[in-house]
């Protein structure tokens, strides 16, 4: 990993080098490789013995003057879709790439919204949602069942093939600002909730004070309020316009900022359509590190000072635990357990829950953000090997990422046992509910399978008694 990110940070930074290496790798084919300048940015297009092909144009011929541009541009955006697989290479690698990215991404999905609602489910009850540390976990779960549901549409965009994104710029946008703003709330609500549990173990009046309820709740507004503000310029740019002959929603988890940055000096020379006065590429470049600030350098530093600084005062409390009274360390009401050895079972829980949950944030978020931010770059390569590299790449960072929304409840229920203890109560209720409406179920369909048998056995007596009568009354005619 260390050495992806030197490369993609070399190729950024010393452009230089990286065309003498791409122009010595190609040296042997004549005119393999076109370099193009424009606006101080170099652009590798591909090679003329067609070792990529051109891209799937359909009816629509790209100007001469951008073709190659549109080329590279689209050629280097397949990385983070199925056309890796079905447009520009035939290789077992780029297709394994692309297929564990088409069979991970609804595979995440989909236990992540069984794990969400589930997480939901066990602190809505009413043992737990009186808690702060339950409310933020409600929260962090409905914005983690939102950045989920919107994953299905990228699916069926760029696995599926299916415009379903690009077709209408409502939810074009609707689907970039979800994908921007949720994960930021989720972070930033991460953090806080990490923080109250902090200041209950220093200061329970305080905390008492600072987190009621009510003040718990107005956090969670307030945090969901400022993030979307910080987004809200989404539906204001111009991210949804047609370029180099395709719907472009443009967004940096799939595209690069090469068409983005073509797009606007079209406009600006009176050559593009659907242009704005508003540049999403300015706001990209100021929103990139915001975004980098909010979702990674603050839970990445905040996470382990807190976390760390909280274990630090249970370390202590456990040392001066032999003449106190014992006290739970995850503020569960009504928790009905005997106070020997309690705090130290549960100070193990809580600890691996606060290594767990700062490990994984680090290790699932960190190539995300850093691939937001350009720090690594995929949408740069000049040859097939290196397309490749890229999307092996974007597949990893992007099965991470999701997978970071969806393993909130093994993290927080999972790992703590007064948690556990909750899920376990939950499915016991749910089995005798589920237990009980089948036999009631059952009991009617006995009860009128024997009701229905009772009245053919008494319909069936009188029409015998007709029978048999009409039978005497015929004899006594022929008679």
């Amino acid at each position: 990993m260390i050495t992806v990110f030197w490369t993609s940070i070399r190729k950024q930074c010393l452009i230089t080098i990286t065309l003498l290496l791409c122009i010595s790798f190609h040296g042997n084919v004549e005119s393999a490789v076109y370099w193009e300048e424009t606006n101080d940015v170099t652009y590798c297009t591909l090679s003329r013995d067609k070792a990529l092909p051109d891209p799937d144009w359909g009816n629509c011929t790209p100007k001469p003057e951008d073709y190659l541009k549109c080329v590279y541009y689209w050629t280097n955006a397949s990385a983070t879709s199925a056309r890796i697989r079905t447009h520009y290479l035939n290789r077992t690698d780029a297709a394994y790439s692309d297929y564990v990215l088409f069979i991970g991404r609804p595979l995440i999905y989909c236990i992540g919204l069984i794990c969400n609602i589930l997480s939901i489910c066990v602190f809505s009850l009413k043992t737990l949602r009186q808690v702060a540390t339950c409310q933020f976990m409600i929260a962090i779960a409905v914005f983690d069942i939102l950045t989920i549901l919107n994953g299905f549409l990228y699916w069926i965009e760029y696995e599926l093939l299916v415009p379903v994104i690009t077709r209408h710029f409502a939810l074009c946008k609707i689907s970039v600002f979800t994908i921007y703003c949720a994960p930021e709330i989720s972070a930033i609500t991460l953090t806080l909730m990490s923080a109250e549990r902090l200041m209950r173990n220093l200061n329970t009046s305080a905390h008492e004070r600072w987190f009621s309820i009510r003040r718990t709740r107005m956090y969670i507004v307030a945090i969901v309020l400022v993030m979307v503000f910080l987004n809200l310029y989404i539906f204001f740019s111009n991210i949804f316009f047609k370029e180099c002959c395709k719907n472009v929603c443009w967004n940096v988890y799939h595209e690069g900022t090469g068409v983005l940055q073509l797009h606007e000096k079209n406009c600006k020379n009176g050559n593009g359509s659907d242009c704005s006065n508003v540049s999403a590429f300015a706001f990209y470049n100021a929103y990139r590190w915001v975004a980098l600030s909010v979702y990674w350098i603050l839970p990445f530093v905040g996470l382990p000072v807190i976390n760390g600084w909280l274990l630090y005062e249970i370390w202590k409390e456990r040392r001066r635990r032999s003449n106190q009274e014992c006290r739970p360390i995850i503020p569960i009401p009504d928790l009905s357990v005997e106070c020997s050895g309690y705090d130290e079972d549960n100070d193990k829980e809580i600890t691996k829950m606060l290594i767990l949950v700062t490990l994984s944030y680090w290790v699932m978020t960190t190539g995300f953000n850093f691939m937001q931010a350009g720090i690594i770059d995929v949408y740069h390569a000049c040859t097939p090997d290196e397309l490749v590299r890229n999307s092996t790449i974007y597949t990893i960072v992007m099965l991470l990422f999701y997978l970071n929304h969806a393993s909130n409840f093994f993290l927080y229920c999972i790992s703590a046992k007064p948690y556990r203890d909750e899920v376990k109560c939950m499915f016991a209720r749910g089995y005798r509910a589920i237990t009980m409406l089948l036999r009631t179920i059952v009991t009617k369909i006995q009860s009128s399978f024997h009701n229905t048998e009772n009245d053919k056995r008494l319909n069936s007596v009188p029409i015998s008694f007709h029978k048999r009568a009409m039978r005497s009354y015929s004899s006594t005619d022929s008679l």
